[in-house]
């Protein structure tokens, strides 16, 4: 079956850009939680910047002085050993699952950077589960998910299907950026609630992000996670 564009041209930079940056991983060792934070952030600013490219229309060049410079950079990159086994396997889940949640990000007209979201919540890991009951790569609660469209229930849960999680969440930060009207509350609402960043604008009186940041009044879990997406994202361009 063949693979149309801008599909295609997902998967070809997508390849490109991880088989690139397999040497960094497969060489390095030791400092097992700071090194995988490295190797991450600069596969994923890599990626980003080629996926913008597509974004715009531009033509699909796996750069290599751009990929190259993620696994030759003049700092030492340092990680864990892992099998090459180990490293292919989540090579090509990360490629696989990204490269369709980028489809269907593109498709629901959801910034592509934004993909980020994933990989900060759960590493794009489809079993992922928080102690609050959040669920798949995504980390979408029951109800959120049930409200667009997805089945949770004792004998199904499709939170953990990458494709119709990855539409799920693609509607929901729309539909956040649709309500809250910037990306920084949207995206503290998916992470904290539609509520609870309601209340918090309405306390402050104001819709500045950080204004309610130093005013303390979201968890501390959302002023971490919203500057980090933000700071990925930016690093992609």
């Amino acid at each position: 079956m063949t693979i149309k564009t801008p599909h295609r041209r997902l998967v070809a930079v997508l390849a490109g850009l991880l088989a690139l940056t397999a040497p960094a991983i497969a060489q390095t060792r030791a400092n097992a939680s700071d090194a995988f934070a490295e190797v991450h952030s600069r596969l994923t600013r890599a990626v980003d910047t080629q996926l913008e490219e597509i974004r715009a229309g531009s033509p699909a060049r796996a750069t290599a002085s751009v990929a190259v410079k993620t696994s030759t950079d003049s700092s030492t990159i340092s990680a864990p050993e892992v099998s090459l086994r180990r490293v292919n396997l989540a090579r090509e889940r990360l490629l696989g699952l990204r490269v369709d949640a980028a489809q269907i990000f593109l498709e629901e007209g959801v910034p592509l950077e934004l993909l980020v979201v994933a990989e900060i919540e759960s590493g794009f890991n489809p079993l992922a589960l928080s102690p609050k009951g959040a669920r798949g790569p995504w980390q979408l609660m029951p109800a959120t998910a049930e409200r667009f469209g997805l089945r949770v229930d004792r004998r199904t849960d499709e939170r953990i299907h990458p494709v119709r999680a990855a539409r799920a969440a693609a509607r929901y930060l729309r539909e956040l950026y649709d309500q809250f009207g910037d990306w920084p509350l949207a995206l503290a609402a998916y992470n904290a609630g539609e509520g609870r960043v309601a209340d918090a604008i309405e306390r402050a009186g104001t819709r500045d992000f950080w204004r309610l940041v130093d005013l303390r009044l979201l968890p501390q879990e959302t002023l971490r996670f919203v500057p980090a997406v933000l700071a990925i994202r930016s690093g992609g361009k």
